[in-house]
């Protein structure tokens, strides 16, 4: 995936000063995540500042290996706009993550069974509502999203279920890298949330995001 830089450059109007706004979306949405997870799994939650990069069409999607076993939230995104968002997480993160949701104890789950899924489903859920709650707020736009659908496999295999096909943008997509800290006990996990709007609808943020 291209970098933050490489990616505003390829991206005809996306300024860095439009970049810079979405980052402030991401943001706020990344805090709002944060709480709502601390409070599920009765631990401190923290989500780093997130790294925001407009993916270009043709590009693929996101910076991890198209062979990485991983485990991916997808919901379509309905409202004003339309498209759809996917937060995506290794497998061996996805299963930590579960055990916070399910407050177990750290290496007691190895699988992701229906619970576990059922877990995971409700962490992306929520991350995705924060993101787009934020979004809503910012554009003053309705965004609804369907109820979450896991899928998991490789990262290629994974992603090709945006598009149905090889796992590369047709339209931009708003690609935020997150990172978890976790405390009691204390670890990090690294994840994905991809923003998957149509182009009409990328078209349509850029009109909202009022700025040079």
């Amino acid at each position: 995936m291209t970098g933050a830089g490489g990616g505003s450059e390829a991206m005809p109007g996306l300024t860095t000063a439009r970049l810079d706004a979405l980052r402030e979306v991401a943001n706020i949405g990344a805090g709002h995540a944060a709480t709502a997870l601390s409070t599920l799994t009765a631990s401190l939650i923290m989500i780093s500042v997130p790294h925001v990069n407009v993916v270009p069409p043709g590009e693929f999607i996101p910076e991890v290996p198209p062979d990485e076993e991983v485990v991916a939230v997808q919901m379509t995104m309905s409202g004003d706009i339309a498209g759809g968002t996917v937060f995506v997480l290794p497998t061996d993160a996805g299963v930590r993550l579960a055990e916070r949701m399910l407050q177990r104890k750290r290496g007691s789950s190895s699988v992701l069974g229906e619970i576990e899924q059922s877990a995971l489903k409700e962490a992306g859920n929520i991350l995705a509502g924060a993101y787009l709650t934020a979004l809503s707020d910012f554009l003053h736009m309705r965004l609804m999203l369907s109820p979450p659908a896991l899928e998991t496999g490789t990262t290629a295999s994974v992603l090709s279920t945006i598009n149905r096909r090889e796992p590369r943008a047709e339209a931009p997509i708003l690609c935020v890298e997150t990172e978890f800290f976790m405390e009691e006990p204390s670890e990090s996990l690294h994840g994905f949330f991809l923003l998957v709007p149509n182009a009409a609808a990328f078209a349509a943020i850029f009109r909202a995001v009022r700025v040079d």
